[in-house]
């Protein structure tokens, strides 16, 4: 072995090259100095890359910790990502049992309360849809707070950052993940955030308020509200959404959705009374004909109301709350009584307002609005109320081909849980408001516009501006 070469020589390494005189001095074992420098700068290369990898991996995670657990505090902001079909919100409901607006003393409040608010922001004229939020906010609101709400001095204040919260919520619920780097989103979830406070301050207003009902004699405020009965110990709703915080994100899910639905359907039901003097007329009739100018409005009169009931079941017929119904048979395929079979996994889309447009079903006035068809034999009110049949005065039939295909508020254990107390409730306020109220076009409303919805099919109404007048009872 060459002696160069043997342990007794300095370790051939960068520092023990750099300690010899030179490449002459190098041993000739190494092959050539610089091809010992090529092949150390490449080790080195090698090795920073190698460090730059890690530490950019390590900085990676921590970046996706972060937003794993931004993702995991976004999903608790309340928004329109909840469904009407949600379980949380079902137990809100079927908590209260039979939800409706209290009575008539409750209507005609409501309606006070609204048109008090309007005239004091707004002149003799106030735009239908402005009108209508106004009044499903109440109706809502009453519902599952009771009178304690029409005490509650921020209700202005909680309606205005509900409209907030809802105009922006469908936008950022868009995002797969929470857009926390946008300084819109950041400013959305502090409204979230003082939604939730607005909304833990009036259930706390509203249990108070039974508490003392209940201390100085009374058994219960009947329009103490569904709240009561989910926020209090006793009567706390039982599973995942029992506790206080899931109940309360509950019912903002059932703000946020049910104001902007039952809002919707209360304007398109005044504009067609506004610009048709005869349905007007006849509404006023079947209210006034069922309870008379001394009693008090319930329920039960509701009930009775066919015409009214009648026309808000074809307003919601013309006005679906939702484009689409989506099914999906997960392990069975679906054999439909035309032949076809739909295998199992595939999304069945139902177009709402194609399907409660069929000629076929609806006769050939189907895109034309008429009361009258929710009064024939085949079409079952009750049934579309979920009533024991005959439990409601209404003549009912045992053919009721066109209930299956009114899917305004959708079908099966998904349908809208509030699809009932929407349509009572809506009742039991126009008759509240036309039993006390006469509503007027504007003046400049012309006829070309009544001409317009008459012959053409529109999802969504002009926003028209209207007066009440009240009637000489």
């Amino acid at each position: 072995m060459d002696s160069s070469c043997d342990a007794a020589a300095v370790p051939f390494t960068l520092i023990g090259a750099l300690l010899t005189a030179g490449p002459a001095a190098w041993p000739a074992c190494v092959g050539g100095g610089r091809a010992f420098l090529r092949d150390y700068a490449q080790r080195g290369t090698n090795a920073l890359l190698w460090a730059g990898l890690l530490a950019t991996t390590w900085v990676l995670l921590l970046r996706l910790v972060a937003l794993l657990r931004l993702w995991a505090l976004g999903s608790r902001i309340p928004g329109p990502h909840a469904f009407l079909a949600d379980p949380g919100l079902a137990a809100v409901l079927r908590a209260g049992g039979d939800i409706t607006v209290g009575g008539g003393q409750g209507s005609l409040k409501i309606t006070n309360a609204v048109l008090g608010r309007i005239r004091s922001i707004s002149s003799d004229f106030v735009e239908s849809r402005y009108f209508s939020q106004h009044m499903a906010f109440n109706i809502i609101g009453a519902t599952l707070f009771g009178d304690a709400f029409f005490d509650w001095s921020d209700a202005a204040a909680y309606e205005e950052l509900l409209m907030m919260v809802a105009k922006d919520g469908c936008f950022w619920a868009s995002y797969a993940v929470p857009p926390f780097w946008k300084p819109g989103y950041r400013r959305y979830r502090t409204l979230c955030a003082k939604f939730k406070i607005f909304t833990q301050g009036i259930i706390r207003k509203s249990k108070d308020q039974n508490i003392t009902l209940s201390h100085v004699g009374m058994i219960k405020d009947p329009r103490g509200g569904v709240s009561n009965g989910m926020m209090s110990g006793d009567g706390a709703a039982e599973g995942p959404h029992s506790s206080e915080e899931e109940t309360c994100g509950s019912i903002m899910g059932l703000m946020l959705h049910g104001i902007s639905t039952s809002a919707n359907l209360i304007s398109n039901i005044l504009t067609r009374v506004v610009l048709s003097p005869k349905l007007q007329d006849q509404l006023y009739a079947d209210i006034v004909a069922i309870c008379n100018e001394s009693s008090e409005l319930n329920i039960d009169d509701v009930l009775r109301m066919q015409y009214l009931l009648a026309t808000v079941c074809e307003s919601a017929r013309l006005l679906p709350a939702g484009p689409l119904l989506q099914r999906c048979s997960l392990e069975h395929d679906l054999t439909l009584e035309s032949g076809i079979t739909v295998p199992a996994g595939a999304v069945l889309v139902v177009p709402l307002h194609l399907v409660q447009m069929d000629n076929s079903m609806w006769g050939s006035d189907a895109g034309q609005f008429n009361p009258q068809r929710f009064l024939e034999k085949d079409v079952d009110i009750g049934e579309i109320l979920a009533a024991p049949n005959g439990s409601n005065g209404i003549n009912l039939s045992t053919e009721c081909a066109k209930t299956e295909s009114f899917l305004p508020f959708g079908s099966g254990s998904r349908a809208c849980v509030g699809q009932k107390f929407v349509i009572l409730a809506i009742s039991m306020l126009i008759a509240s408001l036309l039993r006390n109220y006469e509503v007027k076009p504007h003046p400049h409303v012309s006829k070309e516009m009544d001409q317009t919805i008459r012959s053409n099919n529109l999802h969504h109404l002009p926003n028209l501006k209207i007066t009440l007048i009240k009637r000489e009872i």
